[in-house]
């Protein structure tokens, strides 16, 4: 029995744009086959090309035996009640849509995402949906716009929520739009260390507001047109770290925290270095023996409180949560990484343009970061399109930061972006040049060094040290 028009006519009624969008769809039959089950009812089988892993695909979005009692089975075992709004990615032919709603309490909405339309297309025509289309608590965000989506899932995710993933539809979503599909694996990934980490956050937090350093926030838009160096820890570093002190006094050079050693080693001083991990022991080994610097560390709210305490010199603290800071305009916008935190703060000081180095995003000549950290075995593998056109070994985690930075760049336009990593991946919305490149055409040495950056004082260190060991000898 086809079910279009009962469908259809309830679609008009609930959403008028997404009836119009599908009055005019037709289901791509060859890909997308209804077929009949065991119980009666259809599942879908669906032959394509999976673009991530590279490799074509066979399976049934649903049990081919009782579709029906596999949905109860998945209700069961993701439903909450404690959350207010449930998200579901996902729509599927319905079947776990109706399982899910027929739990809902009183004051709960439900938010279903979808961005194939033969999906959905399918679901009309074969399948009774007059529970879900006809019930207020139900939120269609079906749309083969991905960055409308994305929006409207990341405005959801900042609430309270229980986000549920119907793996399945994971496999459906559409060439060119896999940007979602990281979004909703990473958000997995950090909402799960999350709750195993969450007394160890909150007890960091407590410890690091009783500092009562002051919030980064009062250096937003200190900066404003003064080139940004992001000194990421990937393995390209290597390439051209030593062109870095070529820029001191004359850009601002923001380190991750695990490259302020290899920085100083080198005999170059970043103007600030961050730290945002919550775990004492990879945090206190960046800055273990040089407790007494100068050199300015902002911190994430919950990083290690006790590789915060032994710190000594200038210290600022970041939040991402309004409640966190007094001045609401002072919060931050993590990412997920310190690479990705770097970059937000440096969009907030002003920066540009904004420059990557060492932000391979891969696992350039096998290695996962500079000066020789060899790649564990993950199970978690992807490929990604490198700066030459070659194709690299990446992770999920890594394709996330990847994602989360071009939509930070798109959201950008009026800030210069250039990837000076000289390796690893082709990061959309950059310009891709040498370093040595960007300091010919954007590095004035005609003027003076700019007396917003830090006055460095290790080089002068340094220099007084080696003077006295060659008196004394």
């Amino acid at each position: 029995m086809d079910f279009s028009k009962s469908n259809m006519d309830l679609l008009k009624i609930k959403d008028i744009h997404l009836y119009n969008d599908m009055n005019q769809f037709i289901l791509d039959e060859k890909t997308y086959k209804k077929e009949l089950t065991h119980s009666k009812v259809y599942t879908l089988r669906i032959s394509d090309y999976d673009y991530v892993r590279n490799k074509n695909i066979d399976f049934y979005l649903h049990s081919k035996y009782d579709p029906i009692k596999e949905a109860e089975k998945f209700a069961d075992s993701q439903y909450s009640e404690q959350k207010e709004n449930i998200i579901i990615f996902g729509f599927g032919l319905g079947y776990h849509i109706e399982a899910i709603l027929n739990k809902l309490k009183g004051n709960q909405e439900l938010y279903v995402f979808e961005m194939n339309f033969n999906i959905f297309e399918a679901a009309l025509e074969c399948r009774n949906l007059s529970n879900i289309l006809s019930d207020d608590k139900v939120h269609l965000m079906i749309s083969d716009n991905e960055k409308k989506l994305a929006l409207n899932l990341g405005n959801l995710l900042k609430k309270d929520v229980k986000l549920i993933i119907y793996p399945p539809s994971l496999k459906t979503i559409p060439k060119g739009s896999e940007n979602i599909r990281f979004i909703l694996e990473d958000w997995n990934i950090t909402k799960s260390e999350t709750d195993e980490w969450r007394e160890r956050v909150d007890e960091n937090y407590e410890r690091n507001k009783a500092l009562n350093v002051p919030s980064v926030g009062g250096l937003y838009n200190r900066y404003k047109g003064l080139p940004f160096i992001i000194v990421s820890a990937g393995p390209s570093l290597e390439k051209n770290i030593h062109l870095l002190s070529d820029l001191e006094g004359r850009a601002f050079i923001f380190a991750v925290g695990r490259t302020l050693k290899t920085l100083l080693w080198e005999n170059i001083e970043p103007d600030m270095f961050c730290i945002i991990d919550p775990q004492y022991e990879p945090t206190y080994s960046q800055i273990s023996g040089y407790e007494n610097l100068d050199i300015p560390m902002v911190f994430f709210e919950s990083a290690s409180a006790d590789t915060i305490s032994k710190y000594k010199g200038p210290k600022y603290i970041a939040s991402d949560k309004k409640e966190h800071v007094e001045n609401p305009e002072h919060i931050m916008d993590l990412g997920g990484s310190v690479a990705t935190a770097i970059l937000d703060l440096s969009i907030r000081f002003g920066g540009n343009p904004i420059v990557f180095v060492g932000q391979d995003l891969a696992f350039t000549d096998g290695q996962s970061h500079a000066y020789g950290n060899t790649v564990n075995e993950s199970t978690n593998r992807r490929k990604v399109k490198g700066q030459n056109g070659e194709w690299l070994d990446t992770t999920l985690g890594l394709l996330s930061f990847k994602h989360w930075i071009e939509n930070k760049i798109k959201d950008n336009p009026q800030i210069e972006f250039i990837n000076a990593t000289e390796g690893g991946a082709f990061i959309e919305g950059c310009k891709h040049m040498p370093l040595q490149n960007f300091i010919d055409q954007y590095i004035d040495y005609s003027k003076p060094v700019d007396q917003r950056l830090r006055q460095r004082k290790f080089k002068e260190e340094i220099k007084i040290f080696t003077a006295t060991i060659e008196f004394i000898e």
